[in-house]
């Protein structure tokens, strides 16, 4: 028999422990971040090739069959080699346009405006959009589908699994694909290269995966026609193989027998050798006219320049700013920023701008600018006028949802642009007056590029439609340059013969009208040439530049002209930036050219005279004539939604046992989604511990409409445990005696709960969600007792106590969230952040929990001022209830540093802690809190940080933390009379300096160094830690 007289020597654990597991998960969770669009839904139809399933939702057949043709062709491309087939049919799925594909459920993530489709391995799925040009789909096509046969060797190879996709760097597998779906000829590719030549900044292959400002694209597609050109095409297979197995440096050795860095110096000096006399006359390097736009007044991504018809303004987009990327307004002769004329984080109702391949538009009276918008799911048009930004209308253009490239009439009356409408790329004119859309175009071709001739009669165009010399070929991916009559009511299409295979874009009206400015890669550079349409079509080159007038992709429109004055500027990529430049038309040297001459030797990527006969380059030559498969081989069947494995992980599994006995832990988690990624399937088992402490939680999703909905059920144990030193009799052979009991207990408090959800994206930055639930809790309690007898342990023994009794929970809540802040090293550094919720609970408690949260962060670069105030409160009858809810604690991580409990036992005696009374003015059902920091990028990326490092990515900060918790029955004071007086609360401050150490993206650690204080100033500091990311 024992007779316990325990005293507890632990006292605030108990609290504080509980409190943590009951608020953690309601106060930090994932409850900011910007949303995942979701606009529409997608009704999805299946168009069955030999092997492909295509998964649109077109109106018509010709466009899944036209996708489904291309990816049997470049099926039969990479087949050969790969030297691989499919033995089951691969699923694509294709968008109408690229902001529904930002839409799909298929990944989580967010999807960027440069993305153009992904393939997901374990579904050996591609998922992509409609894109604007012919050329840009095939492409595209091809890269994904070299993907595909990536994923599929990792099955099917036995010595692969998806772990080693962990040995390929990402140049490696995005080289490859560029490779086998371009070739070794790519004018834009070569440009870049011989910027990195020139600037002496050529990567060898560890920069390459180690640093990622190395375009993986570019210069991994560099790479792979090096050594395919060198060794041969037939070994990149091979190569690819080997690396997947022991990385590319191993592999290398394996195959060709060289070093990795031995390999890479040839690689660079291939470079040198070829584009080096290129590059060597120094005219090449000066471009004509002034930079008006440059690193030092703007960013070092100046895009889509356009000036307006009396020569006084431009506009671009820039990373000014850094972390956004903007339109802003700038003098055209002096460069000066003038204002900004948009942002994300102004309006929070647009999802983004298309910057990549898309230009405004001004009007004839120079007084606004229109440009294309993402908003609610489409392209719109936004009109703002430059010298009062905040007066913008944007017009939804009726039945077009996907549009670009916008030029404005001269008669300010209409606007034509190019569009994709059910899969199909026209041009369309939009009259504001009447509000009506004319469809100009109507056949299988790509437009882009309008440009009005200044009298309105004319309308210039870059399209794929043939030239003479083209038209014997099946298919023609190249741009010419189109004329179409807009004054009459047959619209007459004309296709001047100039540079034939080469990409002739961005056309623009002479102000005089006599002929058209325009950008070619004829001679395997990106230069500005003008043909003179009076006449015999006599072609002038105006620049010789040798890197090139371009924007990101070969396609984005790099030149304007001034319709009144006939000033150019251009965007002139140079040292890895685009500057803008300004040049007066008469500055222009013309050279006359030959207009059927074209030589991409400048083009060709290196080493120019191959060692061995290629196998890449006259495969991707030739296009068939007829397609692979007839037509009776395709099939439209219906649509199943069947559920399949997308994602499983572990955590592993272990055992141990010891004198408390045997314990086990492990989890794993399995999503099981359909094709689309409509429903989701999600479940997550874990057991740490003994049998008790098994928990999962099995839900479901719904994606399919603009509301996504749920609900889940859980089973989750929550342990916790702390020690007392108590004294016992324990009775022995020789009688009882008295000992020391050094007793562990052991908490588990059990949730078995019903949970349904809901949210509703309104835009990317903006959501409202709800959820109810129902829970029930439960206790049990275990104690080890550990007997002492004279400082000698003499015994054990395990027991379980009586436990509270359980109760029961429901809840009903709803938010309003908004984020549209911009991350920096370890912290927000822009934009604004908030929560406004609202939750009634009921059961065994009943009360109202209120969230009001709202952050604000200026970034004044290279500092940025952060504030925020934060309120959780707990209102009703049971907001007091501390048998059911523990208090909320300051001391919480992320609330005021320096008052969590074992800093202030180390302040025990100091101006703040007299005695242990403190703690009970720290605790309360509701908290007020506010906060403001200085932070500073420590060390980073060098145009955000003090110090340079691609590594180490920090932040130091100055920090002033302030909150104040209260119950039902205290008063809040200001007063610092009555800091202390039992029935009143004044609020608890903390200052001092602190240190985010971001590690590896994986974990934040915060290093503080805080000075807390209520009603004097602080002597004594405390050290700290937190493992969150900066509020």
């Amino acid at each position: 028999m024992k007779t316990r007289y325990a005293q507890t020597v632990v006292r605030a654990s108990f609290i504080l422990t509980l409190a943590f597991l009951f608020i953690v998960p309601e106060v930090f969770g994932q409850y900011f971040g910007r949303n995942k669009p979701s606009y529409r839904r997608f009704d999805f139809q299946v168009f069955q090739s030999p092997n492909f399933e295509v998964y649109h939702y077109f109106n018509n057949d010709s466009v899944p069959l036209s996708i489904a043709q291309s990816l049997e062709k470049w099926y039969v491309r990479q087949k050969l080699f790969f030297g691989d087939t499919f033995d089951v049919r691969s699923p694509v799925l294709i968008y109408g346009n690229h902001p529904e594909f930002q839409q799909t459920r298929t990944i989580g993530g967010t999807i960027s405006i440069g993305t153009q489709a992904f393939a997901e391995a374990l579904r050996n799925r591609i998922v992509m959009p409609v894109l604007e040009t012919n050329a840009q789909m095939d492409h595209v096509i091809g890269h994904e589908i070299a993907h595909i046969f990536h994923f599929r060797a990792m099955f099917e190879n036995d010595s692969l699994s998806m772990n080693s996709m962990r040995n390929l760097p990402l140049w490696f597998v995005e080289g490859m694909a560029e490779y086998f779906s371009i070739g070794g000829i790519d004018t834009h590719t070569a440009m870049i290269m011989r910027d990195a030549i020139h600037k002496d900044e050529f990567p060898t292959l560890e920069d390459m995966t180690r640093n990622f400002r190395f375009n993986p694209y570019r210069f991994g597609h560099s790479f792979f026609a090096f050594f395919g050109r060198t060794w041969g095409d037939s070994l990149i297979t091979p190569l690819f193989l080997e690396t997947a197995k022991f990385g590319y440096e191993r592999a290398l050795e394996r195959i060709v027998g060289l070093s990795a860095t031995t390999v890479g110096n040839l690689w660079k000096e291939s470079h040198r050798t070829h584009f080096g006399p290129l590059m060597a006359d120094s005219a090449r390097h000066i471009a004509p006219g002034k930079r008006v736009v440059s690193d030092r007044n703007a960013g070092e991504m100046n895009l889509s320049p356009s000036i307006s018809p009396d020569g006084k303004f431009i506009t671009f987009f820039s990373e000014r700013d850094l972390v956004t990327l903007d339109l802003f307004l700038a003098d055209a002769q002096t460069g000066r920023i003038i204002r900004k004329l948009n942002s994300s984080l102004r309006n929070q109702d647009i999802d983004g701008f298309n910057f990549f391949e898309s230009v405004g538009t001004w009007s004839p009276d120079s007084r606004k600018f229109a440009y294309v918008v993402v908003k609610q799911g489409q392209h719109q048009l936004s009109i703002v006028d430059v010298n009062r930004p905040r007066r913008t209308r944007i017009i939804r253009i009726p039945g077009i949802l996907s549009f670009n490239n916008p030029t404005w009439s001269p008669d300010g009356n209409n606007i034509v642009f190019n569009a994709i409408v059910d899969g199909h790329r026209n041009l369309y004119k939009y009259n504001f007056a009447s509000n009506t859309v004319e469809q100009l175009t109507n056949d299988r071709y790509s437009y882009i590029h309008a440009s009005w001739s200044p009298d309105g009669r004319y309308l210039a165009f870059a399209t794929d439609r043939p030239q003479t010399t083209q038209m014997n070929q099946p298919i023609n991916f190249r741009f010419n340059l189109g004329i179409m009559n807009m004054y009459g009511p047959v619209r007459n299409i004309r296709v001047l013969d100039v540079f034939p295979q080469a990409n002739n874009v961005n056309p623009l009206w002479a102000s005089d009208g006599n002929g058209l400015y325009f950008l070619s890669n004829r001679d395997g550079y990106r230069n500005i040439y003008f043909v003179d349409l009076q006449g015999i079509n006599q072609v002038y080159q105006l620049t010789d530049l040798y890197t090139g007038v371009s924007g990101i992709t070969q396609l984005s429109p790099a030149m304007s002209i001034s319709r009144g004055t006939g000033d150019l500027i251009y965007s002139h990529f140079q040292e890895g930036k685009y500057f803008i430049y300004r040049v007066e038309s008469a500055q222009f040297e013309k050279r006359p050219v030959d207009p059927l001459l074209v030589d991409f030797t400048a083009g060709t990527l290196p080493p120019f005279n191959m060692a061995v006969l290629p196998l890449i380059d006259p495969k991707l030559a030739y296009e068939p004539a007829a397609p692979i498969f007839p037509v009776d081989s395709f099939a439209v069947t219906p649509f199943e939604s069947r559920f399949r494995l997308s994602h499983i992980g572990s955590s592993g599994v272990g055992m141990a046992t010891n004198r408390f006995g045997t314990g086990l832990a492990g989890g794993v988690s399995m999503l099981f989604t359909d094709i689309t990624g409509d429903n989701q399937l999600f479940g997550a088992f874990a057991v740490n511990g003994e049998i008790y402490d098994f928990g999962g939680q099995i839900g479901y999703m719904n994606q399919r409409g603009r509301i996504r909905w749920g609900g889940m059920i859980s089973h989750i144990p929550m342990p916790f445990a702390f020690m007392r030193l108590g004294i016992d009799t324990l009775t022995t052979s020789r009688g009882p005696i008295i000992v020391d009991n050094l007793q562990l207990l052991q908490y588990r408090i059990f949730e078995n709960q019903m949970m349904g959800f809901a949210f509703f994206p309104i835009s990317t930055t903006r959501r409202i969600e709800a959820s109810a639930s129902l829970a029930w809790y439960y206790y049990r309690i275990d104690a080890w007792n550990n007997y002492y007898y004279q400082g000698f342990m003499i015994g054990q023994d395990r027991e379980r106590l009586e436990a509270p009794p359980g109760f029961n929970l429901q809840r009903i809540g709803i938010s309003y969230v908004g984020d549209n802040s911009y991350f920096g090293m370890a912290s927000p550094i822009r934009g604004q952040r908030f929560r406004f919720g609202i939750e009634q609970v009921f059961g065994s408690a009943n009360m109202t929990n209120i969230t009001a949260d709202f952050r604000q962060y200026f970034q004044l670069r290279p500092f940025t001022l952060a504030f925020r105030t934060t309120h959780f409160g707990r209102y009703g009858s049971g907001a007091d209830n501390q048998n059911i809810f523990n208090p909320l604690y300051l001391g919480f991580p992320g609330f005021v540093r320096g008052l969590d409990y074992s800093s202030l036992q180390r302040l025990q005696g100091g101006s703040l802690v007299q005695d242990e009374s403190i703690f009970d003015f720290l605790l309360g059902s509701k908290v007020l809190l506010a906060g403001a920091e200085i932070r500073l990028p420590l060390t980073g990326p060098e145009r955000l940080a003090v110090f340079s490092s691609s590594i180490l990515f920090t932040e130091f900060n100055l920090f002033f933390d302030a909150g104040v918790a209260w119950q039902e029955d205290h008063i809040l004071t200001f007063d610092p009379n009555y800091a202390r007086a039992s029935n009143k609360r004044f609020p608890f401050f903390s200052i001092g300096p602190s240190v985010r150490i971001n590690v590896f993206g994986a974990l934040i650690v915060e290093p503080f160094f805080a000075f807390p204080f209520q009603t004097e100033m602080p002597t004594r500091g405390v050290w700290g830690i937190n493992f969150l990311p900066g509020w």
